[in-house]
């Protein structure tokens, strides 16, 4: 990673806003894209950039965005900030000063809606900052519709002297097609005094953030700009349609990156959606209608799909298939087949060559090699040898629903299990026996033995001819 000139380097994030256009009773960083909270995908940003500190400013759903940090935190150290109430981007900003009595370097301050913001990105405009020397530096980019946006005001030399918000610009302002996304850098404390100095002398009788630039101009002090390429990169989510296209941007780019990076073929980009943290191995196809989000990682020359849902953390070995299934929190080798309509539930751990197939639901269990789940089955709290045959219709009856327990079956290696058996647990299936199709084990079988449980078989002959006879009323 590219060290920064200058490592005394603290990021600010706005997160107290409302964000009332999304329509939710949730607040607006916590609504997912690809699988993952807006807000998280801002730190994971920013974790790349190997900061000092994280400052989070909260407002509107503290509580709740504060448990999701506590719930899942950046890797830099990082701390949450009151805003109550919202008065503004300036006054949130206010909030953090008091955590910044001993700091002299540089603030990152970006908002927290920008979920497709790239590392490389901030780290131009640090870089930018740094080399100018600048007090102040913001980001900025040109767009074809400047919507809600404020307005980036260069006089005839180039320079930056002016943010105007879109509720204050007068038509010719509106006009302007260069934007502030909302990021910048501060070099403090020398901009204490300007932040001090906001007003909220304007429409939105608020404090803003912009209004440094024109104190920097004021006071003479440089002001420096880096431009972002591609406008969608910074621009924020600010409503249900607005997030929808986030996550298709995010979804293209993973997508472009797996095919012209990672050798794998999407058979239909337009149907299928994977997330940035899953890594796939190079000839792995993926067929159509996968949804494949978290800490994934598949190997190489796979086939997953079509339609197959899998959350992370997981991971699937090097030529495995993954047919019609969902898959969570579990680990499949190498050469295994799962699916059609398979469900593998958090905690599972299939070693190589495993088949588990169709309608089948392993929950937390560990199923050793070349064993086959094959039918209708389902495997809970289970330790399942290697060659091991699962007969359909297999139950490990591992739940005690008056005292809510659950106990644990082991398999031995070489065991099979026929046709609608029911295991109950704790139960122990020895190594090389036999459990009779419709047989219910309620101890333990021993090594190389038959377990057979059924009621006597009552056959009464001419039963149904004579059943068939009967007049019918």
């Amino acid at each position: 990673m590219t060290q920064l000139a200058n490592p005394n380097t603290r990021a600010v994030v706005l997160a107290a806003g409302h964000g009332k256009r999304m329509k939710s009773n949730y607040p607006k960083v916590l609504h997912k894209i690809a699988g993952r909270a807006i807000i998280a995908r801002i730190t994971d940003a920013l974790d790349k950039l190997e900061l000092e500190h994280v400052h989070v400013v909260v407002g509107h759903g503290a509580k709740e965005v504060e448990e999701f940090l506590v719930g899942h935190p950046p890797k830099t150290s990082w701390s949450v900030h009151l805003q109550e109430p919202q008065l503004g981007t300036g006054h949130a900003l206010m909030q953090v000063v008091p955590a910044l009595t001993s700091f002299v370097g540089v603030l990152l301050v970006t908002v927290a809606d920008t979920p497709l913001i790239q590392p490389q990105t901030l780290k131009l405009l640090l870089n930018t900052h740094v080399k100018q020397q600048a007090a102040l530096s913001l980001l900025t980019t040109i767009v074809p519709d400047a919507k809600n946006y404020g307005r980036i005001i260069r006089n005839q030399q180039g320079l930056v002297v002016q943010i105007v918000e879109d509720k204050d610009a007068d038509s010719q302002q509106k006009e302007v097609k260069e934007i502030n996304p909302a990021i910048y850098c501060l070099e403090w404390p020398q901009v204490l005094s300007g932040l001090q100095s906001l007003t909220n002398n304007n429409k939105g009788q608020e404090y803003y953030l912009t209004d440094l630039i024109e104190w920097a101009v004021a006071s003479n002090l440089c002001v420096a700009t880096a431009v972002a390429d591609n406008w969608r990169e910074v621009a924020g989510v600010n409503s249900r349609s607005e997030l929808a296209e986030a996550c298709r941007l995010l979804n293209d780019r993973v997508l472009t990156s797996l095919a012209t990076e990672s050798g794998v073929t999407v058979v239909d980009p337009q149907s299928t959606w994977i997330a940035p943290e899953v890594s796939v191995g190079s000839d792995t196809i993926i067929l159509p209608g996968c949804y494949l989000t978290g800490d994934i990682k598949i190997g190489r020359s796979c086939v997953i799909g079509p339609h197959t849902v899998m959350e992370g953390p997981l991971r699937v070995g090097d030529y495995s298939k993954v047919v019609l299934s969902l898959i969570t929190g579990s680990e499949v080798g190498a050469y295994c087949r799962v699916g059609p309509f398979a469900h593998l539930r958090e905690g599972v751990l299939i070693r190589d060559d495993v088949r588990v197939g169709n309608f089948v639901e392993v929950k937390k269990s560990m199923v050793g090699p070349n064993t086959n789940i094959s039918h209708l089955s389902y495997v809970g709290n289970a330790t399942i040898g290697a060659k091991v045959n699962i007969g359909a219709g297999t139950i490990t009856a591992n739940y005690d629903h008056i005292t809510g327990l659950k106990a644990e079956t082991v398999i031995g290696d070489e065991a099979a299990t026929g046709s609608n058996s029911v295991l109950v647990a704790p139960v122990v299936v020895g190594a090389g026996s036999v459990v009779a199709a419709g047989t219910v084990v309620t101890r333990d079988v021993p090594d190389g033995a038959l377990a057979v449980g059924r009621a006597h078989l009552e056959v009464k002959a001419c039963w149904a001819d004579r059943k068939r006879r009967q007049p019918k009323s």
